[in-house]
C-alpha cells in the first residue's frame, strides 16, 4: 500500500476489486455475486437420508474474469471419490452446479446430482448436494489466503490503521483483489498479482485507485502470507517504507 508525499512515501492502500454482473455462455447466463465462492474450502457433510453418515469434503472453486465459477471436490471416506462442478444457474447468494464424478465412483459414491453453494455467516460456505431422494449438507470453512481479511497495520511515523483486504481466485497467477484503509489514509486500490503465487503466499503490486487524501497516491508491493495459526501476515514495501500487520479472516 502506498501513500506518497512530495518527499516521502507513507503507507496506504486499496479497496476490494469486485466485478459487476458478468456474462458467460455467450451471454445467456449471468453470474452475479460469485466472487465469494472463490477459494479452497474444507469441512464435513452429513447425509440427509442416512442417520449418522458423515464424510469430509474438500473443494476448490475458481471464478473466471467473466464471473463464471467452476469447481472440483473430493469426498473422503466412507464415500471416497472425486468430482467436478460445472455451473448451471445462480440466484441471490446461491449458485447451482451439476456434479460429475471423476474416475470410478465406488460403492458409496453416487455419480451425478446437483450441488448448491452459497455464502454463509462466519465466512463459511454452505454446501448441499441432492440427487433424487438422496442428499447431503454441510458447512465448509475457507483454506488459504483467498477470502476477506481485516486487522491493524502499523508503519513508522504513523498510528495504527485499520485495514481490510480481499483476495479472490485460487489459480496460480490469477489471484487478485484489493484492500481498504481507514483514516488518516482514507484510500484504497487494486491488488495485481506478481508471479505465480499460491494459497500459502502471494505477492501483489498495489495500485491506488481511489483516495480521499491528496497525499495517498502511487503504488507498492504487498506480500500476504498465511500463518500456521490461520491468520494472515501482511507486509507492504515502497519508497523505502515498510508497513506490517496481522489480519484475521472475516465473514
Amino acid at each position: 500500500m502506498t501513500l506518497v508525499r512530495t518527499s516521502a512515501v507513507l503507507g496506504c492502500t486499496a479497496l476490494l476489486a469486485t466485478s459487476g454482473t458478468a456474462l458467460a455462455d455467450g451471454g445467456r447466463t449471468a453470474w452475479p455475486a460469485t466472487a465469494g465462492l472463490a477459494g479452497a474450502w474444507s469441512g464435513t457433510a452429513s447425509s440427509t437420508t442416512v442417520a449418522d453418515f458423515t464424510f469430509p469434503v474438500t473443494a476448490t472453486v475458481a471464478v473466471s474474469a467473466t464471473g463464471r465459477p467452476t469447481g472440483s471436490v473430493r469426498l473422503g471416506a466412507p464415500v471416497g471419490c472425486a468430482a467436478r462442478w460445472l455451473p448451471m444457474t445462480t440466484s441471490g447468494r446461491t449458485t447451482i452446479f451439476s456434479e460429475a464424478v471423476v474416475g470410478d465412483p465406488g460403492d458409496r459414491c453416487i455419480d451425478g446430482g446437483t450441488v448448491r453453494l452459497s455464502t454463509a455467516s462466519g465466512g463459511r460456505l454452505r454446501y448441499a448436494w441432492t440427487k433424487g431422494t438422496d442428499g447431503s449438507v454441510g458447512y465448509l470453512l475457507p483454506r488459504g489466503i483467498s477470502g476477506r481479511w481485516a486487522g491493524t497495520i502499523t508503519q513508522a511515523g504513523m498510528g495504527a490503521i485499520r485495514a481490510r483486504i480481499r483476495v479472490v481466485g485460487v489459480r496460480r497467477g490469477q489471484m487478485a483483489g484489493a484492500s481498504d484503509y481507514s483514516t488518516p489514509l482514507a484510500c484504497g486500490g487494486a491488488l495485481i498479482p506478481i508471479g505465480p503465487g499460491s494459497q500459502r503466499r502471494a505477492v501483489f503490486d498495489e495500485e491506488i485507485t481511489r483516495s480521499a487524501n491528496p497525499d495517498c497516491v502511487g503504488s507498492g508491493t504487498t506480500t500476504l502470507t498465511l500463518r500456521a495459526d490461520g491468520r494472515l501476515a501482511y507486509r507492504w514495501t515502497g519508497g523505502g517504507q515498510v508497513s506490517t500487520g496481522i489480519l484475521r479472516r472475516q465473514a
